[in-house]
């Protein structure tokens, strides 16, 4: 323990002295050698004209302002001690309606002007749609603001007498210049974008970019992922997967080869919150993880957050990824079709009312099962033996639909639905009497899987002012899967009419349903003050776990099948939050988001409470560099049990019980953030202590069995720490970045490992990833990916011992000598490096009317590193000595995968 605490804190210490030497360097710069002058004063009922004259004194300088400006204050005290100037400043004005200016000895003060809101949308020209994150910035006083996941902006100014200038601007977009000649009363207005045809989809940034700029922003480990960047990273089967973008960030291992999985900071696959459109999603992959539920094609935006996360934000403990699916084009017919090497993709998107209403569709197949279905009955037509046939199919989908109805230019409707399924079966028949053998007989077994989610919200948006602006939206959610296996033989002999029947069969399943509702609204008072509040109900239905068996067996036809349900419970929920946070301006150079959110979780006659602060703070150095500190306390109340490291429809998602606490962290954040030229830079610490993580009990799994699910699991506590640093190009012909993380992750369970705390299984020491897009011409962008990982970790037996078996009836098998596994501690060996080079590139080619083809040529694992899937331990016969000896044996799944896919946009 004293050695976990002594590395947690060299790792703050050494980002605290990193940042310090850096803010020491550029403000020496900055300040260009101005010296510091303070200010000590104690004085009471004096007038504020008293208090500038002895501010003259002690620092030398002189306040100008007209002579009737402080004849309306009354007597004032006024206390600081050792202040700096500007910091004695800011403090004795902060209560006064008026504004300071300095200029080296000279200090202008003037009446605060009156302010005034300008709010309203930003779409796209073409589409109407709304763009997200858009820049609205006042190039006069230099304020601007970012619009929310519906367009909508408030930005307050002061009022004015001269032309005033605001500045819209938005990745591939045009930037528009929007003139005020005057500027009296508040004003709502909606402002319309044009794509910048020379540079298509290149992911670029408008010149006021410092908005959404790492260095000026207040979030700490936050990511903004487009759908440019998304299409432009090499992909697996040529299918754009934005967790495989993800996986590419520092702080984010992927697991397993070939899973879109997410393990944020030593956290868990299940700590993670996804959403679509607002609404929670429980099932994320399809095909055991290859592939995410997020089609492409559908997705408008994405925001990701590792640390420092936003009070509107709640129910998982590592990570929050908000994915917005597009609203459809309200003025044209558009859409596109691409086919790839195992799945299809059709999107069309377009006016039901022109400029009132209109429809995006988004749907993704696979063809796996249309492949292999008449590549089987080919085999079992052509094999020689003619007694067994093998049948399999395996298919999946993803359905995208929303349609959106303007109501008036302040009022919205809108309706989502998300539709993802997976179907797997398999059927192996063994039918001898089709050689003659017998008059009949068939031995058939099926095993069928199938799971997924459906996800439906309803919603109405509505700026009630030029200050406020509220969404209120009811959902419902929907996760099962279910799993039988059957197996069945028959024999009849038509001779001596004997019939014999042996079937039996066995269900289980799992799954979730939720209903609720949900409101937020922003509310921007004044122009340093950005205020989120809203709350969320959901009713959770829990069926944890369904087990059902059924027998039949007899000699005659109507013989009687016995059925035993094994487990059938059913668990209901109510959970109930609030949220409140202030994005709030203290001073040009200091910003403060601060909020807490209250969550309250109610299960059979128990109930637990949350309080959830969260606290982010950015102090700005100077325009280029900033410090930032963050902490953020999650809750949890669901949580996923898994049999293996594959997503599975085996996996089921439990809530907390009376037996079960709900999963707590607590996560501080630091770091430093830079820009030079075209270049961010960025280096965070953090350090992540979590409570109440849950595991199996040695000996125990999933498994149906007369012990209570939640009675098979232990309790404990995990921590996680590490150093991540990212160097990142964002504009330009060639984008991309570097990202490095150096990290350490252990759980500590009573009643596992002795005690001792082990590592978790992706304890990944060391992760590297270099990411290069580059836009040869308009026509063709290269790209390129190349990942670095320390190996996960995985419980090995390092030691066998030979003992007798116990007594048998069988003489044979009477008191044999046996090799016996001796295992030690958990997750004790470190699987060999991960590492592996993906290229990409896309080659747009232009049609008539605007229509645009893509060809996509991926290529996974180029080099084809055979990375390690599992290792496992097993007997080798040595035909020399007669003996077996145990040796470890690596399996690998993905060689090199090259793949094509086509698109074409109309």
């Amino acid at each position: 323990m004293k050695k976990l605490m002594l590395r947690g804190w060299f790792t703050c210490v050494f980002v605290c002295l990193s940042c310090f030497l850096m803010s020491e360097r550029l403000l020496a710069e900055v300040n260009g050698g101005d010296e510091v002058r303070t200010v000590t004063l104690n004085m009471r009922n004096v007038s504020l004209k008293e208090i500038l004259a002895e501010i003259e004194k002690q620092a030398g300088v002189t306040f100008s302002y007209e002579s009737s400006l402080l004849k309306e204050f009354q007597k004032t005290s006024f206390k600081v001690e050792d202040a700096a100037l500007d910091d004695c400043l800011a403090q004795l004005f902060a209560s006064y309606p008026l504004v300071y200016k300095r200029t080296g000895n000279i200090v202008v003060l003037k009446h605060k002007p009156r302010q005034v809101t300008i709010s309203g949308f930003v779409r796209d020209k073409t589409s109407a749609e709304s763009l997200v994150g858009a820049s609205v910035y006042d190039v006069g006083c230099r304020l601007g603001i970012a619009t929310n996941a519906f367009g909508f902006f408030s930005l307050t100014v002061p009022a004015s007498d001269d032309p005033v200038r605001i500045s819209v601007s938005y990745i591939g977009y045009e930037n528009r210049k929007i003139d005020f000649p005057v500027l009296e009363r508040d004003t709502m207005l909606t402002l319309f974008l044009q794509t910048n045809a020379s540079i298509g989809e290149v992911v670029v940034t408008g010149n006021e970019r410092s908005l959404r700029s790492p260095v000026h922003s207040v979030q700490m480990g936050a990511l903004e992922v487009n759908q440019a960047t998304i299409r432009a990273t090499p992909t697996l089967l040529g299918e754009s997967d934005i967790i495989r973008t993800l996986q590419l960030m520092p702080g984010v291992s992927m697991g397993t080869e070939g899973v879109s999985g997410l393990y944020v900071r030593g956290g868990n696959v299940d700590e993670n919150l996804f959403l679509i459109d607002g609404n929670p999603v429980y099932q994320l992959n399809h095909l055991g993880g290859i592939f995410s539920a997020f089609n492409g094609e559908a997705i408008k935006s994405m925001d990701f957050y590792k640390a420092g996360f936003p009070a509107r934000y709640g129910g998982r403990l590592s990570s929050v990824v908000d994915v917005q699916t597009k609203e459809g084009n309200m003025k044209e017919f558009h859409g596109s079709a691409s086919v790839g090497l195992i799945a299809g993709n059709l999107s069309l998107e377009g006016p039901i009312i022109k400029d009132r209403t209109s429809f995006s569709i988004a749907l993704r197949r696979t063809w796996l099962d249309v492949i292999t279905a008449p590549t089987l009955a080919i085999f079992n037509a052509v094999k020689k033996d003619k007694s067994s046939d093998i049948n399999f199919r395996y298919a999946f989908h993803d359905l995208n639909a929303r349609i959106d109805h303007r109501v008036s230019d302040r009022s919205r409707l809108f309706v989502s639905i998300y539709n993802g399924n997976d179907v797997l079966k398999a059927t192996s028949e063994d039918n001898p009497s089709r050689d003659g053998s017998i008059s009949y007989y068939l031995d058939k077994t099926q095993v069928s899987m199938r799971w997924g989610n459906l996800v439906a919200s309803a919603g109405w948006t509505y700026a009630f002012n030029n200050r406020l602006f509220g969404k209120i939206a009811g959902f419902y959610t929907r996760y099962n899967a279910k799993i039988s296996y059957r197996e069945e033989e028959k024999s009849w002999d038509y001779n001596n009419e004997a019939y014999s029947l042996s079937f039996d069969e066995t269900v289980s399943a799992s799954g979730i349903n939720d209903f609720g509702v949900r409101t937020s609204f922003d509310y921007q008072p004044v122009s340093n003050h950005h205020i989120r509040f809203g709350g969320d109900y959901v009713r959770h239905d829990f069926r944890p776990e369904y087990s059902r068996f059924l027998t039949e067996e007899g000699d005659k036809p109507d013989s009687m099948q016995v059925s035993k349900v094994f487990s059938n419970e059913k668990l209901l929920a109510h959970e109930l939050s609030a949220f409140a946070e202030d994005d709030w301006t203290l001073a040009p150079t200091l910003r403060l988001n601060a909020g807490v959110r209250l969550s309250l979780f109610n299960i059979d006659k128990k109930t637990y409470t949350g309080v959830e602060p969260r606290v982010s703070l950015r102090w700005l150095l100077g325009k280029d560099l900033s410090l930032k500190a963050s902490y953020s306390r999650m809750n949890q109340y669901v949580h996923l049990i898994s049999n293996s490291f594959l997503n599975l429809p085996t996996d089921s998602w439990m809530p907390v019980t009376r037996n079960l606490r709900p999963l707590v962290s607590d996560q501080y954040s630091l770091g430093a953030y830079y820009n030079w030229k075209d270049l961010d830079f960025s280096m965070e610490g953090y350090y992540k202590d979590s409570r109440n993580l849950l595991e199996y009990k040695d000996g125990h799994s999933l498994v149906p069995s007369s012990i209570t699910w939640d009675r098979k699991l232990v309790a404990g506590k995990g921590c996680s720490y590490g150093l991540e640093w990212m160097v990142r190009r964002p504009v330009g012909r060639t984008t991309g970045w570097i990202g490095y993380s150096l990290a350490w992750s252990d759980r500590q369970f009573d009643e596992l490992n002795g005690g001792r705390r082990f590592p978790s299984r992706y304890d990944n020491r060391h992760k590297l990833n270099i990411v290069v897009m580059h836009k040869l011409s308009k026509r063709v962008e290269l790209s390129a990916a190349w990942t670095y990982t320390s190996g996960n970790y995985t419980t090995l037996s390092t030691e066998s011992y030979e003992g007798l078996t116990p007594p048998s009836k069988d003489p044979f098998y009477n008191f044999r000598q046996e090799q016996f596994d001796l295992y030690g501690d958990r997750n004790n060996y470190r699987l060999p490096a991960y590492h592996r080079l993906d290229l990409g590139i896309n080659i747009y080619r232009p049609k008539k009317k605007g229509r645009m083809g893509i060809w996509n040529v991926s290529v996974y694992n180029a080099y084809c590193r055979m990375n390690p899937f599992m290792i496992e331990k097993t007997d080798e016969y040595n035909p020399d000595e007669r003996k077996s000896y145990p040796v470890f044996k690596q399996y690998s799944f993905l060689p090199i995968v090259p793949s094509i896919t086509y698109t074409y946009k109309f």
